[in-house]
């Protein structure tokens, strides 16, 4: 039987111009082999690594040395599309990381090049956003992902817990910080994008990724468990499979931690500047000073601001025209803005006196968001040997949404799972194998049976896959399987507060 064979439309856009259509942007003539790698560290994961296309490239031409081509720069968009069955999809979305051109003229004359998608925009960006209230995991990741870059399109389940505070505090990790004249110290947050999106993640327990062509999305729990639809079913027909059943997957004690939160009711300091460190601002310059939220009975402790006050002059901010602070008053000359996010705030500070001034003091007001005393619940299964899950839910405040978490991910951990990985199909063997590497998305529900091993229509769920596409068009595609799950928690009702929405309350 002939082989079967798809097309493949790689892409650049030179000019940054939003589009493919310009001359030489279509370069699927010096492609000559392409790897892509997506998905998530583990079947655990909730939010994926970077997914990555590397392209090794001809380039007798230079086309791709940047020394040589001013417009081969790093961060311009790629793209790459596959033709099969009358269908085309795009298979990866992203940008140019890394160009890697070979040396000597006389020698193989090649370039590689490394793209990225938008997981790398997320893992560098902070994506700060305002306090949120009554929201979900999908509100809390669309106000992220909006605050870091404009996706073309989304996708996002509707999420399952409500957070009645969100973006107060995370997960992420602290940075220590002291004054320059070593009279005082500190701590400031500075979590990434990926970090806040796998906070929300992880206390919905859904999972976020970025599909292949570009779109971010998110799957609540609920999503895998009850859709049925199978996306490829092999029958002895892999050329590759790696499977084992071991009790390195059983977790018989799951602890969820949830964090309960009090909106305070009346204004206070949630911040301030080192009283004994005053800045000083040029004359017709401005300064800006991030304000991390505090409590100032114990600075130790972290606190969320809602309804942010812009600083008021001498209530909120005095400036003087010397350092000691004892010379003219010039507090009238300094014109505030801000920006409040939800565990801290950028005052910018305007001098328009005609000489330097010092800030003196400078406070931020608003009502307080505590997190108070965390809760841990527990579901078990009684046994000799105790193998802990221990999940942090940053954004979770309800003891009861954190044990019905807990009840869920025990019922689904408590038994050793099937761990199916490296699962390869050469894709130019039949129509539907060419399809399904085509088609295939993570997450996909994929059905397995395999004499030897005896693996017997197995489901499970592709959390990560590899696409590696030579010249010749040979098309082999790996990927791996979480076990489908078998629903035994977390039963839904209906909230009479969402009644009418697509959201569920639990």
């Amino acid at each position: 039987m002939a082989t079967l064979l798809a097309t493949y439309a790689l892409y650049v856009d030179w000019n940054n111009d939003g589009d493919y259509g310009d001359a030489d942007e279509d370069i699927s003539a010096d492609w000559m082999q392409i790897t892509i790698t997506r998905g998530y560290s583990s079947p655990l994961a909730r939010y994926p690594t970077v997914g990555r296309m590397t392209v090794l490239l001809r380039n007798a031409a230079k086309t791709y040395s940047p020394p040589e081509t001013a417009a081969a720069r790093p961060r311009l968009p790629v793209r790459l599309t596959m033709t099969y069955g009358g269908s085309t999809v795009t298979l990866f979305e992203g940008w140019i990381q890394t160009l890697r051109p070979d040396y000597g003229s006389h020698l193989a004359r090649r370039a590689v090049m490394e793209c990225v998608d938008a997981i790398w925009l997320l893992d560098q960006f902070e994506g700060e956003i305002a306090l949120q209230t009554n929201v979900y995991a999908d509100d809390v990741i669309t106000a992220v992902v909006a605050a870091v870059y404009t996706p073309p399109a989304t996708a996002y389940d509707s999420g399952i817990n409500l957070f009645p505070a969100a973006a107060d505090r995370w997960a992420g990790r602290l940075l220590a910080w002291s004054s320059s004249s070593g009279s005082g110290s500190g701590v400031m947050q500075k979590v990434s994008a990926s970090s806040k999106i796998t906070d929300a993640c992880v206390s919905d327990w859904g999972r976020f990724f970025i599909s292949k062509a570009g779109t971010p999305t998110f799957y609540n729990r609920h999503r895998m468990p009850f859709d049925s639809a199978t996306a490829l079913t092999l029958n002895d027909d892999m050329i590759g499979l790696d499977y084992g059943m071991s009790a390195d997957s059983v977790r018989n004690y799951v602890e969820v931690t949830c964090h309960p939160r009090k909106v305070g009711t009346v204004y206070e300091v949630l911040g301030q500047i080192d009283q004994n460190d005053a800045p000083m601002i040029e004359n017709g310059d401005s300064i800006t000073l991030d304000i991390a939220f505090r409590d100032p009975a114990n600075n130790a402790v972290q606190l969320g601001g809602k309804s942010v006050i812009t600083p008021v002059a001498t209530t909120d901010f005095t400036a003087t025209d010397d350092e000691a602070g004892e010379g003219t008053d010039d507090t009238s000359n300094i014109t505030p803005s801000m920006s409040a996010y939800g565990d801290h705030a950028e005052i910018t500070l305007a001098n328009a006196a005609g000489h330097p001034v010092w800030v003196q003091t400078l406070r931020v007001r608003g009502l307080a968001v505590r997190s108070l005393e965390a809760v841990t619940v527990v579901a078990e299964e009684a046994s000799d040997v105790v193998q802990r899950l221990r999940v942090d839910a940053a954004l979770m405040s309800n003891t009861i949404h954190a044990q019905n978490l807990a009840d869920w991910l025990l019922s689904y951990y408590k038994d050793p799972l099937h761990n199916i990985q490296g699962v390869t199909i050469f894709a130019n063997s039949t129509a539907t194998l060419m399809a399904a590497a085509r088609d295939l998305e993570l997450m996909d529900r994929v059905v397995i049976t395999e004499t030897q091993t005896g693996l017997s229509a197995q489901a499970g769920y592709i959390y990560a896959m590899r696409h590696t596409i030579e010249r010749g068009r040979i098309h082999r595609l790996s990927f791996s399987l979480e076990q489908a799950y078998d629903y035994g928690a977390d039963c839904p009702r209906w909230g009479t507060a969402k009644w009418g929405t697509a959201k569920w309350v639990y």
